[in-house]
């Protein structure tokens, strides 16, 4: 992908440090964490998504980042998405090196989702929770960014208006709605990454 393995994490993580994650949604929100974990696997960057069974309450069919609600237990958002992420597919707290954090995602059934970013070694026995996940998804970073994974999605808003915003193909799926507005975002992190490695190789 035109950059270090090791230099690119190192590098996202300068990238997502210190910076203030916007959390725009109604005060009714509800609080929810996802993991954003990410891994080398054959000599590549790959983030790890899951499609969500049929037995769960919402999203049923959707691709998603492991993660789920707050509880009131979570110490903090980060706790949430690590504890959600060991209950759906079996990564363990301890083997997360946490980069940071993206910008919030309210959704359309009232959650505010804080996403974190974090690498998990490779290979990996991940244990999906069959309840919840139909299927697990790894895809490349580097497929990711080819524009022509690009796809638009145009959804109507409850006020008439139209909402316009970037939606992955990967394969036979795609990835849409909020867990695209987070890949959206990462993916433009990555991207800085790749330029601040080609200016310092240059």
């Amino acid at each position: 992908m035109g950059f270090a393995k090791q230099g690119m994490a190192e590098r996202l993580a300068l990238l997502l440090a210190g910076r203030v994650p916007r959390m725009d949604a109604p005060d009714n929100s509800r609080p929810a964490g996802v993991l954003v974990p990410l891994y080398v696997r054959d000599d590549a960057w790959h983030v790890l998504l899951n499609v969500r069974s049929h037995h769960v309450g919402q999203h049923k069919g959707e691709i998603a980042f492991p993660g789920g609600r707050l509880e009131p237990d979570d110490a903090d958002m980060v706790t949430c998405a690590l504890r959600e992420a060991h209950e759906e597919m079996g990564i363990r707290p301890g083997d997360v090196q946490v980069l940071g954090q993206l910008d919030g995602v309210y959704t359309r059934t009232g959650y505010m989702v804080w996403p974190i970013v974090g690498v998990i070694p490779y290979p990996y026995s991940f244990v999906a929770d069959r309840r919840e996940v139909a299927e697990v998804i790894e895809a490349p970073l580097g497929a990711l960014l080819d524009a022509s994974a690009v796809r638009h999605e145009t959804r109507l808003q409850p006020d008439g208006t139209l909402l316009r915003r970037r939606a992955f193909a990967h394969g036979r799926h795609l990835i849409f709605g909020a867990t695209a507005v987070m890949l959206d975002q990462l993916l433009g992190y990555v991207s800085q990454a790749m330029d601040a490695s080609l200016e310092a190789e240059g």
